[in-house]
């Protein structure tokens, strides 16, 4: 999964749980990742330096001071070009918070990368939402259409010679159908055991990023054998589904009927 995807959505999974089971936030940072600083909006009768936080949970402390509520991950479920996702600061995606006294905002993250360090320093600046829409967003489970994208991606897969890929994603189909066979190391622990199954297949299956990826020969191979069309449907589809059953995965755990 790309990494600026995978970061926001572990977050908001950790802050759930936490405002769920009122415990302080865990949380594990990945090894690529140097630094993560957030920068909160003024806040009346709040001084200055209370305004930055330089860890996740130092930022979910702050958060929960200023009354947060509610917590989402958001990312658009379909983009122009398919062939920026391999790029940093490219996925759109954001973390969206509920406050006590009514307000929205959200906090959009940067990725910079330190070449001496060799690592990712990622800054996340909040941002107001002056007229949101009414109630939260909500998400329904739709692991069974994201079954038959994925077992009509490896049809096409195998069509055009692209057999890596056609593993990637009947390993993706398995994972969905017995949980079982997900591999604990790329799954947050604080992902509900009912949701770790659909979180690995989501992960399996992003296959969006730059070179070498899905992107790249496959379309020609796809191009050849004139199957253009199939390619930019299913890929279409592939995508959207991938990012809305990662909203689901992320903003449908850690209610009460989880604890």
């Amino acid at each position: 999964m790309n990494g600026e995807v995978a970061q926001m959505s572990q977050i908001v999974i950790s802050a759930r749980k936490a405002l769920c089971t009122g415990q302080d936030l865990s949380y594990r940072q990945d090894a690529y990742v140097l630094s993560v600083r957030f920068i909160f909006l003024p806040r009346r009768g709040i001084i200055k330096k209370a305004r930055e936080a330089d860890s996740v949970p130092g930022w979910f402390r702050q958060c929960r001071a200023f009354g947060l509520e509610d917590i989402k991950f958001m990312i658009p479920t379909a983009v122009k070009d398919r062939g920026i996702l391999g790029f940093s600061n490219a996925s759109q995606g954001y973390i969206l918070c509920f406050w006590r006294n009514g307000g929205v905002s959200c906090f959009f993250p940067r990725w910079t990368f330190d070449r001496e360090r060799r690592g990712w320093n990622v800054v996340y600046q909040e941002q107001g939402w002056k007229n949101p829409p009414e109630g939260k967003p909500s998400f329904a489970n739709r692991t069974e259409e994201f079954k038959q994208v994925l077992l009509d991606i490896e049809k096409l897969a195998n069509e055009i010679d692209a057999e890596n890929f056609a593993g990637i994603f009947h390993r993706a189909y398995e994972i969905l159908c017995d949980d079982s066979l997900e591999d604990e190391t790329m799954v947050s622990p604080d992902v509900p055991d009912h949701f770790r199954g659909l979180y690995a297949a989501v992960n399996e299956a992003d296959v969006f990023g730059a070179m070498g990826s899905w992107n790249d020969s496959p379309l020609y191979c796809a191009h050849q054998k004139g199957l253009d069309r199939e390619y930019e449907t299913l890929s279409d589809r592939l995508l959207e589904l991938l990012r809305y059953q990662l909203m689901y995965a992320a903003n449908e755990c850690w209610n009460k009927a989880d604890i």
